[in-house]
């Protein structure tokens, strides 16, 4: 054999080992899945004890969307974070123990609890009313209470705190990041076009302050939100709402007060009832059930709902629940925290075809988005309706902009009293980064065709003509949302723009102005879909479905390659900078990556977690 020859057969063998050696691993993780999906489906369920806790610890922050089944037997892999609780399950969970013989007390360990949206924690405070209401009792516990756990632990008999932890709820604020000067300073101007007084999404990209009418809008929800936080913990723990006003705008003074002994301040406020370790915590739950701690007998929340019964038989006859939730996107985009057009699209086409689905409900938790993926899917909720399907919109902590743009073809719309709904605006950025070229001494240079064409690119400035022709598209989609809106909740146009103006508005101020249909959350939401589908109660299954995703070999050789990696290199790395991490800057920089020519946004730029 020629000399010559040797290297390309050492090439063509150490390729053919190598793609023998990812099929077999394909191969093998294909298996493996098989396998792990058969084992779940023949593990038996373990019966309840007879005097059992139902122990209650999140891990993560709530969530309304199912995960894909794959993504909760890998964790890590899927879109949503397995380890993150589902708003619906806990509550079914807590409602079932109540009424469970099995059950006697319920344990509620906050210590790596993330938060939720006020609204989400609302849905489960008022499950554990309930469970307290039955006369069984509820135990929290946490090395320290934040906003978020300390008002789900403000609805429990006995609240402990160690000794050196505190409870810290200080209220809300809108407090974010302005970047004008910033982009003064390195060359960029952000071109805005917006229709709506309110529309305030692009602020922080041209200005370097909250606009009046930004504050006048905040300031409104912001109300509404902290009304009802103190009322849950004024109820929860029967003390005047003021003791809770005064404890949020006072904490430093309080503290101070008494001499930085935050537990004991919690305790003489009467927000906890003992000051105790998580053994002293132990303790006291095996006490009230009469049984030694180390036979106390715990059940959790999957291993529970396992034993529990689906509450009805009927699977010609469903109610399909979808989930909305994430920013709208165009396309088929495969990532965490967006709602993109094609696979809802299909899901909802799915529906339509589906003989067993009688009605919908659109579980909508979205700050808005791309227009023209409102439309979208408000055209495949109007081809539900026309196939004889009726469509509810049960909104959650968000439905505004684009989320209330698609909720428009609905036959009805509820709302919580503190979901952020409305924002009936539209606006568009154009970025231009040729000052920022300038001062590196790079400059831009080239032929169109045609010449006298309109060729917009962020490397120079808008022309006068191109601004106007943006602008005038932007009033034009503005003025198609506002018809929409005054058709579908049956308004004169004028009152309909009176109430737009891109102003988010409560769930409540929105059902007194006639924007929403009901105030109630998704199981009001699930009733009404049934009434309107002629359902008799009790005589249809709930069905819940997962946030469309595309399940491809490559997806999911993807995300396990994410899913092994450190969290840290993900923050620093693959997954974008650290500092783009916080809430206001990956808003900004959503905005700035996807302002292009012709992406028209009505969005709201919100993140609602309460931590």
């Amino acid at each position: 054999m020629s000399g010559w020859r040797k290297p390309f057969l050492w090439i063509g063998r150490f390729l053919h080992w190598v793609r023998l050696t990812l099929l077999n691993l394909l191969t093998l993780f294909i298996l493996v899945i098989a396998a792990v999906v058969v084992v779940k489906l023949l593990q038996p369920v373990a019966p309840l004890p007879t005097d059992g806790i139902l122990t209650i610890a999140p891990h993560g922050t709530l969530r309304y969307a199912e995960a894909s089944p794959w993504a909760d037997s890998f964790p890590g892999l899927g879109q949503n974070q397995a380890q993150d609780v589902v708003v619906h399950r806990l509550v079914r969970a807590i409602d079932t123990a109540a009424k469970d013989p099995h059950i006697r007390l319920l344990e509620l360990n906050l210590s790596d609890f993330g938060g939720g949206s006020i609204t989400q924690l609302q849905t489960v405070a008022k499950a554990l009313q309930t469970f307290r209401a039955s006369g069984k009792p509820i135990y929290a516990f946490a090395p320290n209470y934040s906003q978020a756990s300390y008002f789900l632990a403000a609805q429990a008999n006995q609240i402990f705190l160690p000794h050196l932890g505190v409870v810290l709820f200080t209220g809300f604020t809108t407090k974010g990041l302005y970047f004008k000067d910033f982009f003064d300073k390195i060359g960029v101007r952000v071109y805005s076009f917006r229709q709506g007084k309110y529309k305030s999404a692009m602020e922080p990209l041209i200005r370097n302050d909250m606009s009046a009418a930004a504050r006048e809008e905040n300031e409104e929800w912001l109300r509404v939100w902290w009304h009802s936080y103190a009322e849950g913990i004024a109820q929860g723990r029967h003390i005047p709402v003021t003791q809770v006003d005064r404890y949020a705008t006072q904490l430093p003074e309080l503290i101070q007060t008494s001499k930085g002994n935050a537990a004991q301040l919690a305790l003489s406020e009467g927000l906890i009832t003992r000051l105790g370790d998580k053994q002293d915590f132990e303790a006291a739950m095996a006490k009230a059930l009469q049984q030694p701690e180390k036979d106390l007998q715990r059940v959790s929340l999957d291993a529970f709902l396992q034993n529990v019964p689906p509450s009805a038989n009927h699977p010609q006859h469903q109610i399909a629940v979808v989930p909305i939730d994430g920013m709208l996107v165009p396309g088929d985009v495969e990532k965490a925290g967006v709602v993109a057009t094609e696979p809802t699209v299909a899901q909802l086409d799915a529906l339509r075809k589906d003989k067993a689905v009688k009605a919908v409900v659109l579980q909508v938790s979205s700050p808005g988005g791309d227009v023209t993926t409102a439309e979208a899917i408000r055209k495949a909720i109007l081809r539900l309706r026309k196939a004889g399907k009726p469509v509810v919109v049960s909104m959650g902590s968000l439905g505004a902009s684009g989320a209330y743009w698609l909720s428009t073809g609905a036959d009805e719309i509820f709302a919580e009293p503190t979901t952020i709904t409305a924002d009936i605006g539209v606006f568009m950025l154009f970025p231009d980064y040729s000052g920022t070229l300038h001062k590196l001494g790079i400059t831009v240079s080239g032929v169109s065709m045609p010449a006298g064409g309109a060729h917009p690119s962020p490397m120079m400035p808008l022309t006068d003509s191109e601004q106007k022709a943006y602008q005038a598209v932007v009033d034009y989609l503005y003025h198609h949302f506002v018809s929409l809106v005054a058709t579908a909740r049956h308004l004169p146009f004028a009152q309909a723009e009176k109430d737009a103006q891109g102003r988010a508005w409560s769930g409540i101020a929105a059902y007194h102005m006639g924007l929403v249909n009901q105030l109630g959350g998704l199981q009001e939401a699930i009733a009404e879909a049934a009434k309107l589908a002629k359902l008799e109660p009790h005589h249809y299954d709930v069905r819940y479905l997962p946030i469309p995703e595309k399940i491809s070999v490559q997806n999911l050789l993807g995300n396990l390659a994410l899913g092994i990696l450190p969290q840290g290199m993900l923050d620093l790395g693959l997954g974008g900078s650290a500092l783009w991490k916080d809430s206001e800057l990956t808003q900004m920089r959503t905005l700035l990556m996807a302002a292009r020519p012709y992406g028209f946004f009505s969005y709201l730029p919100l993140d609602p977690t309460i931590h």
